[in-house]
């Protein structure tokens, strides 16, 4: 009777303390119906055992006195000093009702020999026995060697050596956590059943294990073979669950770390944070992305970067600071913000998207884990330890929410497996219409070419006739073709007629080189070199210049004509020996040739222009001639050396020739530049076919890298350096077609 009226006021306090905090829904009511039942069927032995408790605390066979000083002995402290009258007496109710802040010493008497065993919670770290000065280690933090009863963690007890005499317990809390004691004092039958009791929660957690790691050893093998990031994702959240049980249960300490206890918490902060990421990164990948917004998507992966670095402030505070009170309490703040986190996302979760079916698993899932975790809060508030273990709540709770969570993966593959199967049937159908399409379509053709058959005899008649003819003509073309050729080949001859001879080059400078490589048989460069003299002071004067012209081939070449033409007539009729001025008219003489203002044409050339004249000074220090070199640029730059230094003269940014907007805006005028070099000084003008020549990966060759070679090269005879840069291009082109004509001339001063 009196059982019977413990449970209903039980169930009466729970349902008006659960049913006030949450939302009574039948769904919530029906889940937490099913715990309830749980928990009162455990009820049912609760009361016994609390009355037992109670008489079990008053024990003459045991005494058991408390130091309230701060006394901490040393391995080389004598017992016998210590202040005796420190010591109160207090029961063993008493001694475990309370909690103690970092130590305890106690003095225990023991007048029973059948009292053999003295057992604590299992919590403890360090426990210290003293026995006529000799000391007795035991405590989750004490290697498994150096124990006086080597058992497991969940076993922290000793056994009594010496009766009817005092000896001294010391407790001490390695991490500054509080401590409770949970004494007991045991004869060998109690202590059996301690014992089995043990293993029976050792056995239930292996199952659990087994069950855990089964889950995710399967869920890894999908990911092999789907490459599917939610197996991993899950199979991680699992991982992280699992090593947190093994570790909490103190499976890890007594199987894999006997002798290194003190890892163990790094450990369960390493576990509890791959949890974190792989529960965040799971409902990423498991849950559909209509349903999760980018907001909650930058959440979640905020979190679980946030879950992963935390690890590291956890294990300094625990480790660096050794303080487990503060790593407690920030774990604990860091954990509830996130479940507070989950909880509104699961709202917005179930009130959105509550129909659809792999919500629904998520939901279930999370709450049954949710649920269970605040029983255990709820059971610890009302009955504080006297419940024992009720960490299996929560435990359990989280390998439903596994199991529920692979139903729902279950079904996830089921519906992608239908899903595929459909596209897989509809293609199937489709290709099956396109097949009879086909079929009926061969059909028909089949009755086009019987018809067409005797129409191809009829044909073939005259394609006998028709072919006579093509070979006359194509006999024609080859001859027409031939014609063109020899004609192309003759324009090679006019236009090699025009440029510069070899000697006539060397006749005004020291050394020279010219590299011309037109793409077709005729080219749209041409280098050109003419004698004169200034009109007014008739000191003489070289003009050296390079000339790309707008194309190549045949188009090219004749704009070359006609601008080898200007250029002669501006120098020897008009007596313009500056390089702007001379590229002035040449613009204005081009639009006029091609009369590019009526036809809107906007071919024009790229040119390299320069004027070289002794001067009467020396150079100061060598001694040597020196050259005034004046210089201007179409879109053309000058390269020299001086004194061994590469430089450059960049020129003007506009072509030769053409209709621009900028020049019918403005009266833009070409712009010239004047050093003074020194004998033995070179100079390079080029055309851009050199630098935009491509090569096997469609690379160029580019300006920096032709700068780079004349800098190395400028050492070299002018005409080693000419062989040199045809091997590089020969090298870089390989089998590559020609890209533009190409043109460098080198002289040396």
């Amino acid at each position: 009777m009196s059982n019977y009226l413990y449970i209903q006021a039980i169930k009466h306090s729970f349902q008006k303390t659960i049913f006030y905090i949450l939302p009574t829904t039948i769904f919530t009511k029906q889940f937490l119906s099913v715990l309830l039942i749980y928990f009162l069927c455990n009820s049912l032995f609760l009361a016994s055992s609390f009355a037992q408790n109670e008489t079990a605390n008053i024990d003459p066979s045991f005494s058991v006195e408390i130091c309230e000083e701060n006394t901490i002995l040393s391995l080389n402290d004598d017992v016998s000093k210590l202040n005796q009258n420190c010591f109160e007496e207090i029961t063993l109710a008493e001694l475990n009702a309370e909690k103690y802040q970092d130590q305890v010493l106690l003095k225990v008497t023991v007048t029973d020999p059948n009292k053999k065993f003295i057992a604590f919670d299992k919590h403890i770290d360090s426990i210290k026995i003293y026995y006529n000065n000799k000391i007795y280690l035991f405590g989750n933090l004490v290697a498994k060697s150096q124990k006086q009863l080597p058992l497991t963690t969940a076993t922290n007890a000793f056994e009594v050596l010496i009766y009817n005499q005092p000896f001294y317990i010391e407790i001490i809390s390695s991490y500054k956590m509080p401590i409770s004691t949970k004494m007991e004092v045991l004869n060998e039958t109690e202590f059996t059943i301690h014992i089995e009791k043990r293993k029976e929660a050792l056995l239930i957690q292996v199952l659990i294990q087994g069950m855990m790691w089964i889950i995710l050893l399967y869920n890894l093998g999908l990911f092999i073979a789907t490459k599917e990031k939610v197996y991993l994702a899950y199979a991680t959240y699992i991982f992280g669950f699992a090593f947190f049980a093994l570790q909490h249960a103190g499976i890890l300490v007594d199987y894999f770390i006997p002798e290194t206890p003190h890892f163990s918490l790094f450990f369960r902060i390493v576990s509890l944070g791959v949890t974190g990421t792989g529960f965040c990164l799971f409902i990423l990948t498991f849950l559909p992305k209509r349903t999760i917004s980018k907001f909650w998507q930058r959440l979640f992966y905020g979190l679980a970067l946030f879950c992963s670095l935390m690890t590291i402030p956890y294990t300094i505070i625990a480790y660096g600071l050794e303080n487990h009170y503060l790593y407690i309490r920030i774990a604990v703040l860091a954990i509830g913000s996130e479940t507070l986190f989950m909880l509104v996302f699961l709202g917005s979760l179930a009130r959105k998207y509550w129909s659809e079916t792999l919500v629904k698993y998520f939901l279930v899932g999370s709450f049954v884990l949710v649920g269970s975790v605040f029983l255990v809060t709820l059971l610890q508030g009302i009955f504080g330890n006297a419940l024992g273990n009720i960490y299996l709540f929560s435990q359990v709770g989280g390998v439903l929410e596994i199991l529920i969570f692979s139903l729902g993966l279950g079904y996830r593959m089921k519906q992608l497996e239908k899903e595929n199967a459909r596209i897989l049937e509809n293609q199937n159908r489709l290709l099956e219409q396109k097949v009879l399409e086909r079929t009926k379509e061969i059909s028909m053709k089949k009755e086009e070419i019987l018809v067409q058959n005797e129409e191809l005899h009829q044909q073939q008649e005259e394609i006998i006739s028709q072919r006579d003819y093509i070979e006359k003509q194509n006999t024609q073309l080859k001859t027409a073709n031939t014609q063109f050729t020899d004609s192309v080949r003759y324009a090679k001859t006019i236009q090699k007629a025009i440029l510069p001879m070899k000697q006539r080059v060397q006749t005004h400078f020291e050394d020279s080189f010219v590299l011309f490589r037109p793409r077709d048989i005729v080219s749209g460069d041409f280098y050109w070199v003419y004698e004169t003299q200034d009109p007014i002071t008739k000191e003489e004067i070289i003009l050296i210049a390079v000339l790309d012209c707008t194309g190549h081939g045949v188009p090219g070449a004749f704009i070359s004509l006609i601008g080898f033409a200007i250029l002669n007539e501006i120098v020897s009729k008009e007596l313009t020996t500056k390089p702007a001025q001379i590229l002035q008219r040449l613009d204005g003489r081009l639009q006029e040739a091609l009369r590019q203002k009526q036809s809107n044409n906007m071919d024009g050339m790229d040119v390299a222009l320069c004027a070289v004249k002794k001067v009467d000074s020396i150079h100061h220090s060598t001694g040597k001639k020196q050259f005034e070199v004046t210089f201007s640029g179409a879109k053309r730059p000058l390269y020299y050396i001086k004194d061994d230094v590469f430089e450059e003269l960049r020129g003007n940014k506009m072509s030769v020739g053409g209709i621009t907007k900028k020049k019918e805006r403005t009266d833009i005028e070409f712009q010239e530049e004047k050093i003074i070099l020194t004998k033995g000084d070179k100079i390079y003008l080029t055309s851009d076919g050199f630098a935009d020549q491509n090569g096997r990966n469609q690379q160029k060759i580019g300006s920096l890298k032709l700068k780079s070679f004349l800098e190395k090269l400028h050492t070299l005879p002018l005409s080693e350096q000419k062989t040199k840069l045809e091997e590089i291009l020969d090298m870089h082109q390989g089998k590559q077609k020609q890209r533009d004509d190409i043109t460098i001339m080198g002289v040396k001063l």
